[in-house]
């Protein structure tokens, strides 16, 4: 793990130099979809005396020494509970001068919780939300007034023990806002659900949210949570991966492949349907004298369901650009880095200057399917879904624009394996 060093008796980290006393121990949390990634690469530098891995699927062979908890993404279960109560008491065990590394990454919202609300209730507020079109980050405001784990209150208690606790994380969240990377457990200054309740009353969401959950957060609203004073040097955070780099990984490989490339942006962020036009209209703009482009886009759209199909927001965005790609010679690509997408099987979705006429032939109305928020039932009768399985990292989504002149299978442009370079190195973790 290219963050983390170990130099004598101290773990260097993005800078800073924290001390390791042999006499104490050292446990590992790795919570979220590139939790064994993350995991492999500290175990190739330390030697832990527990550990705590939670993923949606089990690894085989798991970290030798680590207790693993199963959970759910991206409604919680009772895997999810077991993780919270499991992290708690990891750090209940904790002592002066111990050493926490969390490995934290997309995912972590769902999969490790601790809660006084019922788990039905917690599962249908957090349906609400996922449907409702709302940014991730007030999604994890509402979280974070529901959680003990949550809002930094992870990091307040291994302070509280005398350990000292650092944060490895990788982002899946445009701006790298800490306090929001899985709703911020290790983030001491972040929020408590103190806007919850207002940002589901200004969405007219608070009436479907369960009496349980309303009365906490009207909790959350109406008092302020004492907070643990955390000594200084007690805590620390770093971004080891985001957005911007699996971007910049990808225009490398669009330019070692012959295109001239551009990131258009890694703050890709709105109702999936209306960023797919905007990003294609925005590429083809792009002003270059190139006869092969690539043009890239990072970020995190989303989707206001209000139709009964299945899909996601990346599988929307692809579906939304299809119009302004008919008779192009240009295909584009929309897909999530950790391989879902939505509720289905797939990452994403492709388009390119055929998909209208091979979706006419078929009788299939791009519009009716969006309405209905249904893609992936446009997608698989075109085989255009794009399914890779899980990843193992989450740095949001990706969106490839390329386009050139007719001749060259641009489909094959996409697809063509190459070596093991920065892109294939983030999704392993390494």
């Amino acid at each position: 793990m290219e963050a983390l060093h170990l130099d004598g008796d101290r773990l260097a980290v993005s800078g800073n130099r924290i001390p390791i006393d042999a006499r104490r121990s050292i446990h590992i949390l790795a919570i979220g979809k590139a939790s064994m990634g993350m995991s492999r690469g500290a175990l190739r530098l330390l030697r832990p005396d527990s550990g705590l891995l939670v993923a949606q699927e089990i690894p085989s062979p798991p970290p030798n020494g680590f207790q693993v908890v199963r959970a759910s993404h991206p409604v919680p279960d009772e895997g999810s509970l077991k993780a919270g109560e499991a992290a708690m008491r990891l750090i209940d065990r904790l002592g002066p001068g111990d050493l926490l590394l969390v490995l934290l990454s997309g995912g972590a919202s769902a999969l490790f919780e601790a809660t006084p609300v019922p788990l039905e209730d917690l599962r249908t507020a957090t349906v609400e939300l996922l449907r409702s079109g709302l940014g991730i980050r007030d999604v994890n405001e509402v979280r974070k007034g529901l959680s003990k784990v949550k809002g930094g209150r992870l990091a307040e208690r291994a302070s509280a023990r005398g350990a000292t606790m650092v944060g490895l994380i990788l982002s899946d969240i445009v701006g790298n806002p800490i306090d929001d990377i899985g709703s911020g457990p290790t983030a001491l200054h972040s929020s408590r659900g103190e806007r919850a309740k207002s940002i589901l009353e200004r969405h007219r969401l608070w009436d479907s949210m369960p009496v349980t959950v309303q009365r906490l957060l009207r909790s959350a609203a109406e008092s302020s949570e004492a907070r643990t004073s955390v000594p200084s040097g007690a805590v620390y955070n770093v971004i080891v991966a985001d957005n911007g780099q699996a971007c910049d990984a990808a225009r490398e490989e669009a330019e070692r492949r012959g295109y001239a490339s551009h990131v258009l942006t890694t703050a890709m962020e709105g109702e999936a349907r209306h960023v797919g036009p905007v990003v294609v209209s925005q590429a083809l703009r792009w002003n270059s004298a190139a006869r092969s482009v690539a043009v890239i886009a990072g970020g995190e759209t989303t989707v206001t369901v209000r139709g009964g199909g299945r899909g996601g927001r990346n599988q929307e965005v692809a579906l939304s650009a299809a119009r302004l790609l008919e008779g192009r010679p240009a295909v584009l690509l929309a897909c999530g880095t950790d391989g879902a997408d939505g509720n289905t099987e797939a990452a994403g979705a492709i388009v390119d200057g055929k998909t209208m006429a091979r979706a006419s032939a078929l009788g299939l109305n791009p519009e009716e399917f969006l309405d209905n928020n249904d893609a992936y039932s446009f997608f698989r009768p075109l085989r255009d879904l794009v399914v890779t399985g899980p990843t193992g990292t989450n740095v949001a989504d990706l969106v490839l624009f390329l386009a050139h002149r007719p001749g060259r299978d641009l489909r094959e442009s996409l697809s063509r394996p190459s070596g093991k370079g920065r892109a294939s190195r983030l999704a392993s973790g390494e």
